[in-house]
């Protein structure tokens, strides 16, 4: 379920949690992208804040349930989960390039589709306790490109392939820009986008089209056209995993 309010010039995008982004549900994943696509095209709205109302932001997934995500995806690759999540128009692109500030609020756990939103977000917030899982396990579409942008490549390259970031860790990296106090997070949340929408609508367009270029010049966008040919190398790995090859 997704709850869309809107106070002022923020809206609030509100989740249980991220689990079924994480596996590639394809009907949430569309009904994410059109809630931020509403958001970023109304003249009213100047930030979004993306949250979480469950324990976790986005729970950590066990191998079993990764292995059924990705045969899920696999017929003919799925074109359904492609245009939900990898294609320029799809979930990532659109938070990745949005018109307006967007910022995730992390409480608990956070991997998989949740550790996407907040590379792809502006800024984020974070409880004390959170813990960033790289998305690079989990989603064919994760963007690694994004994530040296965000961290510094030595530090997009360690996360890639070691454990989960605490949320000090995380804050150092340049992964989560504040750390809230858990009754606080939301607050701080909110108080992050009123200071983003003081800023004349102009004024946050033509920053987003200057950041949208440096991306695009970056790669960001080639980077998400390999998500195809990522999840036939994952739907590999997955097969050879239940067929016990090198084990």
């Amino acid at each position: 379920m997704i709850d869309i309010a809107q106070e002022g010039a923020i809206a609030t995008i509100t989740l249980t949690d991220c689990s079924a982004l994480t596996a590639h549900h394809v009907a949430f994943g569309f009904a994410l992208r059109d809630a931020v696509r509403d958001a970023a095209d109304s003249d009213s709205v100047k930030a979004i804040v993306i949250r979480a109302s469950g324990r976790d932001f986005s729970p950590a997934v066990a191998p079993a349930d990764l292995a059924a995500s990705v045969r899920r995806r696999q017929q003919s690759l799925r074109p359904d989960w492609h245009a939900a999540y990898a294609a320029a128009t799809g979930l990532w692109q659109n938070v990745c390039y949005c018109k307006k500030v967007v910022i995730t609020a992390v409480r608990g756990q956070c991997g998989g589709a949740g550790s996407m939103l907040v590379l792809c977000s502006d800024l984020t917030v974070a409880t004390a306790d959170a813990s960033f899982e790289s998305p690079f396990g989990a989603l064919p579409e994760a963007n690694l490109v994004l994530a040296a942008l965000t961290m510094r490549l030595n530090r997009a390259k360690a996360w890639l392939l070691g454990d989960a970031l605490g949320a000090s860790e995380a804050c150092d990296a340049g992964l989560v820009n504040l750390i809230a106090a858990d009754a606080a997070l939301d607050a701080e949340a909110q108080a992050m986008a009123r200071a983003a929408a003081r800023t004349p609508l102009d004024g946050i367009a033509m920053s987003k089209i200057n950041v949208e270029t440096c991306l695009d010049m970056q790669g960001v966008g080639r980077d998400f056209d390999m998500a195809g040919f990522n999840a036939v190398a994952m739907r590999r790995y997955w097969d050879d995993v239940a067929a016990g090859v090198g084990s």
